[in-house]
């Protein structure tokens, strides 16, 4: 078989020694598409460790709103009993 030879600009690299994968600019897009692909990615799966969380709190918040409406409904209760228990003691002095 006769041996392969490029000659360029007065030098000649024989083809056998000649890198076999040199990287393409379609090679660096093709790169820098997986690379963009799995910081989507990742970005998607903190969104929704994000978006649980955060149902998680409104929920939490929900109840202590909840807790509060009841303290302050005990707290207006327990106010007018306190008040009826006072007028009571005050006819009697």
């Amino acid at each position: 078989m006769d041996e392969e030879n490029t000659t360029f600009q007065g030098a000649t690299i024989d083809m056998d020694e000649a890198p076999v994968e040199q990287e393409t600019p379609f090679d660096r897009l093709e790169s820098r598409i997986d690379t963009l692909i799995e910081k989507y990615e990742q970005l998607v799966s903190v969104h929704s460790q994000c978006e649980e969380k955060m149902a998680g709190q409104e929920a939490r918040i929900r109840e202590l709103e909840s807790k509060l409406g009841n303290s302050e409904q005990q707290r207006s209760e327990i106010r007018t009993r306190l008040d009826a228990m006072i007028d009571k003691l005050g006819r009697f002095s």
